[in-house]
């Protein structure tokens, strides 16, 4: 029992080192616009950082304006959603007032006699179930 023991934290003692030994590899922005390390005119790096802070200020531009329209139908549609309960509200109500004298009248129904020496019985037990016993042999 020792033996398995140990040999399942050594196992996992691997796994967990396999794990953290392996490189991560970075989650990179757009490819298009990666610039390349070997670049030695800094004219040209410089120009291609500016284009890349613009390209990025441009997509943050893009994204806030289609999240302000999201929110803006969002809210839209709850309130869409709030009239049309409001309007069916109404005409449920509408629908019972209609229907108010034909409702299901429980207090006509007259329960059924019990007899009153099972009525005051309540712990008996029911009669045996027809149950085969298994014998073993």
């Amino acid at each position: 029992m020792n033996k398995k023991i140990i040999t399942v934290c050594i196992g996992y003692i691997f796994l967990m080192l396999t794990f953290l030994t392996a490189d991560v590899k970075e989650k990179r922005g757009d490819d298009f616009l990666r610039i390349n390390d070997n670049i030695q005119n800094e004219e040209l790096r410089i120009a291609l950082k500016g284009l890349k802070k613009e390209f990025n200020i441009e997509r943050s531009r893009i994204q806030e304006y289609y999240n302000e329209k999201i929110a803006a139908l969002k809210e839209e549609r709850q309130n869409e959603i709030k009239t049309m309960k409001a309007d069916f509200a109404g005409r449920r109500k509408v629908i019972m007032k209609k229907y108010v004298g034909k409702k299901h009248d429980n207090s006509a129904v007259k329960p059924t006699y019990v007899p009153p020496a099972v009525k005051n019985i309540p712990d008996q037990k029911k009669g045996p179930k027809d149950k085969k016993k298994n014998r073993k042999p």
